[in-house]
Formats: C-alpha cells, structure tokens, sequence
C-alpha cells in the first residue's frame, strides 16, 4: 500500500510539471521544432549516431538539463542572485551553478519527506504527521543552500586571516625591488589557499589581455571579504594617480594588523558571555547539589524528628 501511495505521488508531481511546462514553454517549443524542421530540410543527411551513445548520454542527461533549466527559468531573480553570489563565494564547488543547487534542494526536500512518510507512517493523528513531513521536507529542502553557505564564510574566514600576512609579504617583496606583479606572483607560490588561487586567476586573466580594473575587481566579486576590497580598491587608484605603491602597501599592511588584532579584542570580550551559558547550565547545578545538598539533607531530618 505505501508503495503504491509513492508511486502515485512520484506520477502526480510528474504529471504537473509536465502540463506547467507544456503551458509556459509549449509554443515556444513548437515553433523551435518547426524551425528545426525546415532546417533540417536544406542540411546535407548524416550519420544517426544517437542510439551508438550510452542511455546516461541520450536519456538521463538531457532530461537532468531540461529540469535545471526549467527550475533556473521559473525561479525568482533575486533568489537566483542571491543564490549565485553564495556560490561564487563558496569558490564554485563542484562547478555548482544555480539551476542545480535548486534542483539538489528540490530533490532532497522531497527525498526527506518520503523518509519521513515512511517513519511517520504508522503513528496517529494525520494532522500532526502531515505537519512533522512538511517540517523534515522544508529541512531537507534548505539543508543544501546551508552547506553552500558554511562553505562560503568558512573560505571568507580563510581570505581574511590570511590577508595581513600576505600584505607583509607583499611589502617586503616589493621594497626588495620587485615589481607588483612579480611579487603577487612570488607571494602566492610562498602562502598557497584561497586568496592566492583568485590572485593567481586575476593574474591569469591580466596576461590573457583582459582589462586589469576589471580583472582585479573580479577578486572582490569572488571573495566577497570588505578588507580585500579596501586593498584592491587602493591598489587601483594607487595605479591610476601613479602614487608609490611601496607607501600604499606600508599603510594597508599597517591597517590589516590593526584590524586583525582588533577583531582578536572583540572575540576575547565575547567569550565571558559566550561562557555564561554553559556555566549557568552545567557548573552551577553540580555546584548547588555539592554545596547545598547536605545542607538540606539535615534539615529534612532535623524537621523529620521534630514531627
């Protein structure tokens, strides 16, 4: 009988995304067809090679790309944006793009509630496991974008605890008599991570002609981090007024520090408060059973022998 509930569920949804997309893309598609037809009409015959390629070729993976694409299409600008600068952020892993983080979130939404039907099957109340399924599958549904995101601060936190020492590098590469980009190149072999893998790609990006403003401004794209932005958006105007790049990279590197050691103040004076929560809920009670535990012990028996 649960199978059967499935398999009606798996051919009900099926159905409605097949009549949504045959009503927005139907006409569309039609006329494509028909172009492709008289197209077709005036190219030379070849070969049919179709049925030669694996059935994961012919059948899964164009049907797997239709259903991202019709996810990306249907989807609401700002959450694609949205979606695309946590990705970008992230480093791109896995070449993850939109259109398939929402179809992973779609896929493992619905896989969660069919776990959850199954385990929820049996108990009573239709409203309470209806709700319990709907909860598991909003879960199931965000747990992905959450993984994405804990990756994306997770690199951002990299970036930043790496920035300052790279500047010193820098600075004294620079000094040294190097040029800038010379030394970027020497500063990333010596402190490989995230922050050389996008520099490198900048650099990459420079020597294949592309504008260098736009290439170094596609580093703050990437990262997203405010303190590499401040460098980068100094290191461009430090270039277009022609300013000594040693001085600009002496203040940036003096001010990274200073922001380092700040930001290491603040978690010092957060972690008195972070430890009340802990305390108040583990320490204290033992403490209170230790202390005042004999205490009551013998006040019960005094009181115990007076009635």
């Amino acid at each position: 009988m649960e199978i059967l509930v499935y398999l009606l569920v798996i051919a009900t949804i099926s159905i409605l995304v097949l009549l949504v997309h045959e009503l927005v893309f139907g006409k569309r598609e039609a006329v494509l067809s028909r172009l492709n037809e008289v197209r077709d009409v005036y190219n030379d015959p070849v070969d049919d090679l179709t049925f030669h390629q694996p059935f994961n070729d012919r059948i899964i993976k164009p049907a797997y790309q239709k259903l991202t694409g019709f996810i990306g299409k249907v989807t609401p600008y700002g959450i694609s944006k949205n979606l695309e600068q946590t990705i970008v952020h992230a480093g791109s892993p896995n070449n993850m793009t939109v259109n398939r983080l929402i179809a992973i979130m779609i896929m493992t939404g619905i896989l969660v509630s069919i776990v959850a039907y199954m385990l929820f099957s049996r108990t009573g109340g239709n409203l309470n496991k209806l709700l319990l399924i709907a909860i598991f599958g909003i879960i199931g549904f965000m747990v992905p974008f959450y993984m994405i995101r804990s990756t994306a601060s997770t690199r951002k936190a990299k970036i930043q605890k790496s920035l300052p020492d790279m500047l010193d590098l820098l600075f004294v590469s620079v000094e040294a008599g190097l040029g800038f980009d010379m030394a970027l190149k020497r500063t990333t072999e010596k402190m490989p991570g995230p922050l050389s893998e996008e520099i490198n790609r900048a650099l990459d990006e420079i020597n294949k002609g592309r504008d260098r403003v736009e290439a170094l401004k596609g580093i703050v794209y990437r990262t997203g981090v405010e303190d590499l932005s401040s460098f980068i958006t100094a290191v461009i105007q430090s270039e277009q007024l022609g300013s000594n790049i040693a001085n600009m990279l002496r203040v940036q590197s003096s001010s990274m520090r200073q922001k380092r050691r700040q930001r290491a103040e603040e978690k010092a004076m957060k972690v008195p408060v972070k430890m009340l929560f802990p305390l108040v809920i583990l320490m204290f009670p033992a403490l209170y059973i230790v202390i005042l535990g004999p205490a009551i012990i013998r006040i019960m028996n005094h009181f115990g022998d007076m009635f």
